[in-house]
């Protein structure tokens, strides 16, 4: 009896080692695998620089990166707890910063900006966005999680093996589950707690604002000094806007009544109300004027027309809030007249991370439908990318047509995308079928990169671009733009209804070379053309470089509409700064770019603070302005 006793204290001391050396083990080894990631992932933000990311991890920021490890490590922890093998979990842990990893080096590479916690809502696209990733780059990453994979299922079967040969006794597998249980329960929670990084109090945030130097207005620096995990960490859960110092329902009061006044003083030379006019929104994919840029050669102009049209409507540039990307940016600026300058930096894609969540914001749309307006918007591609199905409806557009809906549906030879020409065909089939005044909001896919492959047979060539193979057939989408719009003009010109068409570029293409960017500097990286075309009146002005925001500034100008206390402050905000977003403000015939708002005039600063006010009462605040019809005539 004895000699069983002692036995089975022996087996009960085994199985207690037993699952203390596995937990040191996999500790151990999550340690490893959240150190490694964590400078994995630095490695890829930095285009993989390997001195830089020593340096962010041994020298200057080693706290933040330990930081960053931990999250990592508790990552680790609380898959390992979820799927009960480790080896699982160091598979799916390196699945998961390779993927990211890569991202955010494409990302970088292509737009200068990071991965933010809001793309990842746009996982519903991946094969969309694949295509944009070099694929040596991907042929790369499969053959490195293939042997990953492999590895880890030659381990895993291994270790299953050798624990097959010990029977597992009930009071062993209840200890199991007890360390599992107890793990997943705790790591749950600190990674929970950890997703409100940016609410008041947080221990984390506290944690890192000991060493972080946070940059709010340049998301590429806040990654760069303060790591990805402290980067990403920093852009969830963000409002849309710091609240201004002084907003209350006294201040939007005295600012609605302010520029009620000032609207009824534009309206006394105006008698015209716009419900008589089709507006047109053309928003053409990464159209811009090369000729524009210094130190590129090309061997023919791809926009003669559209060169010579200048010449003969409205037109100048406008400055876009991205290069190579952030569609959707300048399309929520133009909908709405709200920029994305005071907006928190955080913020990077107000379609996805605000208006998804309103039921309604006022905007173009939203007034024009009010003067009786069809409200039609058209996005030759699907309806995810950006939530654009749910954010078309939450901005007040009635009909959205897109490659599921549409009848036109051509494309330009190897092209993948639905050419300029066929949407184009579908704006006036649209026109056709309604009695209504029309809006028409048209986002085009055709000049969309990957531009490899798309017009093997093109006589256009460019040097000094950094891509020439790329930049030929840019220049050949261009082309066919140029013709495209052209033809619709014409077309348009001999439309009975009066139209106006405002077109625009939305950002360049993103395979310039870092000479052409530092030779031409940040203003011109960020300007593409703008044309206001209108069928009944004669008008050649030129606006120079203006924000998206202003263009129903112009429509009612041309228009001889009246304008309501919204429009009346947009009017006084563009006469005093006409073009700004963060970094870049251009005063009104100021021959500088300034970088900063306190560099501005007193006078201008003051017109911002009671912008910032309105756009702050729409998307976060109280929505007085718009109780006291602010955006209504």
């Amino acid at each position: 009896m004895e000699k069983i006793s002692r036995h089975k204290t022996s087996q009960s001391l085994y199985k207690e080692s037993s699952i203390l050396i596995n937990s040191l083990i996999t500790i151990l080894i999550g340690l490893i695998i959240a150190f490694f990631g964590n400078f994995l992932l630095q490695f890829f933000q930095n285009q993989y620089d390997f001195s830089l990311a020593v340096n962010f991890t041994f020298y200057w920021n080693t706290e933040i990166f330990l930081l960053g490890a931990l999250l990592l490590f508790l990552l680790y922890l609380w898959i390992a707890a979820l799927v009960g093998s480790r080896w699982l979990s160091v598979l799916i842990m390196t699945v998961i910063i390779v993927a990211m990893g890569v991202t955010t080096q494409q990302k970088m590479a292509l737009r200068g900006e990071p991965l933010y916690p809001s793309d990842l809502l746009l996982i519903s696209d991946l094969p969309f966005l694949i295509q944009m990733v070099d694929s040596k780059l991907i042929l790369v990453v499969i053959i490195f999680l293939i042997s990953v994979v492999s590895l880890s299922t030659y381990i895993i079967i291994k270790k299953r093996k050798r624990d097959s040969k010990y029977l597992d006794t009930a009071v062993k597998k209840k200890m199991n589950w007890l360390v599992r249980g107890s793990t997943f329960f705790i790591t749950s929670a600190v990674l929970f707690y950890s997703l409100g990084f940016n609410q008041p109090d947080n221990i984390l945030r506290q944690a890192y604002d000991r060493y972080a130097y946070w940059i709010p207005y340049s998301q590429q620096m806040n990654y760069y000094n303060n790591g990805f995990i402290g980067g990403f960490l920093y852009n969830i859960g963000v409002e849309a806007m710091e609240k201004p110092a002084d907003y209350s329902k006294k201040q939007l009061t005295t600012i609605v009544q302010k520029y009620e006044e000032k609207a009824s003083e534009i309206n006394e030379n105006r008698s015209a109300v716009i419900n008589d006019v089709n507006i047109i929104y053309v928003m053409n994919e990464s159209f811009s004027d090369p000729l524009a840029l210094d130190g590129i050669t090309v061997s023919e102009d791809p926009i003669p027309r559209i060169r010579s049209l200048k010449e003969e409507v409205v037109s100048g540039t406008i400055l876009s809030q991205g290069y190579g990307g952030g569609t959707a940016n300048i399309e929520f600026e133009a909908l709405t007249g709200l920029s994305m300058e005071p907006m928190s930096a955080s913020l990077t894609t107000p379609y996805t991370q605000l208006v998804s969540r309103m039921s309604e914001l006022p905007s173009a749309v939203s007034y024009l439908k009010q003067q009786g307006y069809k409200a039609t918007a058209i996005h030759p591609y699907n309806t995810t990318m950006y939530k654009r199905n749910e954010v078309y409806q939450n901005l007040g557009f009635t009909t959205f047509l897109n490659e599921t809906n549409m009848e036109f549906l051509d494309k330009k030879e190897q092209n993948p995308y639905i050419s300029d020409e066929s949407a184009y065909q579908e704006v006036l089939k649209q026109m056709e079928s309604t009695n209504e005044s029309d809006f028409i909001h048209l986002v085009t896919m055709q000049n969309h990169m990957i531009y490899d492959g798309k017009y093997p047979d093109t006589d256009f060539s460019a040097q000094g671009t950094g891509n020439a193979e790329e930049a030929a057939n840019y220049l050949q989408d261009l082309a066919y733009s140029d013709v495209a719009l052209a033809d619709f003009l014409t077309t348009v010109e001999q439309l009975p209804e009066k139209t106006i068409v405002v077109f625009w570029g939305d950002h360049l293409p993103s395979f310039y070379s870092e000479t052409i960017i530092e030779t031409n500097g940040n203003l011109k990286i960020h300007q593409t053309p703008l044309l206001i075309y209108s069928n009944f009146t004669e008008n050649n002005d030129t606006v120079e470089t203006i924000s998206p925001i202003y263009f129903m500034n112009h429509i009612l100008d041309i228009s001889d509409a009246q304008v309501t206390a919204f429009y009346a402050l947009l009017m006084e905000l563009e006469e005093a700064l006409p073009a700004f977003e963060k970094g870049m403000y251009i005063e009104r015939d100021s021959t500088i770019v300034s970088e900063k708002r306190n560099e501005l005039s007193k006078e201008t600063q003051e017109l911002l603070k009671v912008y910032d006010a309105i756009q702050y009462d729409v998307t976060v605040g109280e929505n007085y302005s718009k109780a006291l019809n602010f955006f209504e005539d």
